[in-house]
């Protein structure tokens, strides 16, 4: 199976996977995850798969095989993660491919996670970017968007879909009405005669 890179994956020998993982470990912290968003991006990440590459001259590394990511609240599972690094080893790019790729993160004060899912996920750590790109379903609360390709810069909360995200096909947005707070008003009237 020929990896995001470009690589063919094979079969990692045990070397270089320890030193690949031993490097990985150096980096992380044992740090409980925060619910802040904001926090995320200053977390250790942590990667699981069945296999993994490294590049470490041209600073990416591959992950093939039920892959996880976690970096605080985020979460990504895919089939193959191809993970761009910056020279102080955090994610500049991280490129997830699957059937779906899975990904949740929560938000600022909002209990409800954005949930979305996708064949091929790009997040761009630098804008805090995330592309959905092929069946594409990004969820917040009760709302669901779909497109064949949805952009959500986290920063500004906004979402882009459709021909406006580069696209093709139409965008196909359900939206749930909140529901609207009685008021006294409202309940004093209904019992009068």
């Amino acid at each position: 199976m020929s990896g995001p890179g470009g690589r063919r994956a094979g079969s990692a020998g045990q070397a270089g996977l320890a030193t690949g993982l031993l490097a990985i470990a150096i980096g992380v912290l044992m740090t409980p995850p925060l619910l802040a968003l904001d926090a995320d991006s200053e977390q250790p990440m942590l990667i699981e798969a069945d296999a993994a590459e490294f590049d470490e001259k041209q600073a990416i590394s591959l992950y093939l095989g039920n892959v996880e990511v976690q970096q605080g609240s985020m979460r990504i599972r895919a089939d193959e993660v191809l993970v761009h690094h910056k020279p102080n080893r955090q994610p500049r790019k991280i490129i997830a491919i699957g059937n779906p790729v899975r990904y949740r993160q929560l938000l600022e004060d909002d209990p409800d996670a954005v949930r979305a899912r996708a064949q091929r996920m790009e997040y761009e750590a630098e804008r805090e970017e995330i592309t959905l790109i092929d069946d594409a379903e990004l969820i917040q609360g009760e709302d669901r968007f779909r497109s064949d390709r949805i952009i959500y810069n986290r920063i500004t909360e906004r979402l882009t879909a459709g021909t406006s995200a580069r696209g093709r096909e139409r965008v196909k947005i359900r939206i749930e009405p909140q529901p609207q707070p009685q008021t006294d008003a409202a309940t004093a009237g209904e019992g009068g005669g």
